[in-house]
């Protein structure tokens, strides 16, 4: 077992960072009802797909008619639709599902069957959540930069952007001591974050939908570098039977996360789920605007 998780517990301020911790209820509330969405629609894709091949039991029905021969397929066809909206139905036949052995004649039947049985089920059925919150990266949708930016893919994903911001944003907020200011820079870390990866994707990068407040959370991380760099950073840390409290200088302990996913993003060996431009740039943002604006003309209040 191996863990290294930071924790810097806002203990000993005059206030307490109300708006951390805002942002963080938001973000657990809007993922409650992403969980709900998807087990409903879950449930809706099933019965879906249960009548639709019950109905194909007593019918003689095409071999490229897929969704109604395999209820698992059609099953995952949906939701992959759902999750997908960027792709056509060829993109995501040719993308998630092995058919390399048809032709494209025979795709562009299967795809045509697919889009009737896909407008059924979108026509009564529950839809996917996620794809009114996403940030597609051809978009430049702002409404969307901060709709995807407080909901996750996942609980492992809340909970580490969870974990990371609390250790990091509660001092940044405190320190700046003015509201209006930390929602600045959270926005300008949205922004920044999803512009950043929207140019990636137009010089050929992977264009996938984002989702997550990771972006916010490096810039955090990097404000917390620049505007406190020899302040600790408590660590805990779990190797097999060895488990200690290390205390960091926020500087090291920064570059260390952010030069990690550097490394990654340049040699292309990181999670292909992981969005590493916007883990980079919103480090990289945070930093300087911490290092070169805020530390030179921003007076804290006493």
């Amino acid at each position: 077992m191996f863990l290294i998780i930071p924790y810097d517990p806002p203990a000993g301020f005059k206030q307490l960072p109300y708006l951390s911790y805002l942002l963080l209820l938001i973000c657990v509330v809007v993922f409650y009802f992403q969980h709900q969405n998807v087990k409903t629609m879950s449930t809706d894709i099933d019965s879906f797909c249960q009548q639709l091949s019950k109905i194909s039991v007593n019918e003689n029905i095409n071999l490229l008619d897929k969704m109604r021969s395999d209820e698992l397929l059609c099953s995952l066809m949906i939701k992959r639709l759902e999750q997908r909206p960027d792709l056509t139905i060829v993109e995501v036949i040719h993308q998630y599902f092995w058919f390399e052995d048809h032709s494209r004649q025979q795709i562009e039947t299967m795809a045509g069957y697919i889009q009737q049985h896909y407008k059924r089920y979108a026509k009564n059925n529950t839809r996917y959540l996620n794809k009114q919150l996403m940030y597609y990266p051809d978009t430049l949708d702002v409404s969307k930069m901060f709709s995807a930016s407080f909901a996750h893919a996942d609980g492992w994903h809340l909970a580490g952007n969870i974990i990371f911001m609390l250790a990091f944003a509660p001092a940044v907020e405190i320190f700046l001591a003015r509201a209006w200011l930390f929602l600045l820079l959270v926005s300008v870390s949205i922004v920044t974050t999803m512009i950043s990866y929207s140019v990636s994707v137009f010089l050929g990068g992977d264009s996938l939908p984002a989702l997550g407040l990771s972006g916010v959370v490096m810039a955090m991380m990097g404000l917390y570098a620049a505007l406190m760099p020899k302040k600790k950073i408590r660590l805990f840390v779990w190797l097999l039977t060895y488990i200690r409290n290390w205390y960091v200088p926020a500087w090291v302990l920064v570059a260390w996360y952010i030069g990690l996913d550097f490394i990654d993003l340049i040699l292309g060996t990181g999670n292909a789920s992981i969005n590493l431009i916007a883990h980079v740039s919103g480090g990289v943002t945070g930093f300087l605007i911490g290092y070169f604006i805020i530390k030179k003309y921003y007076q804290p209040k006493n």
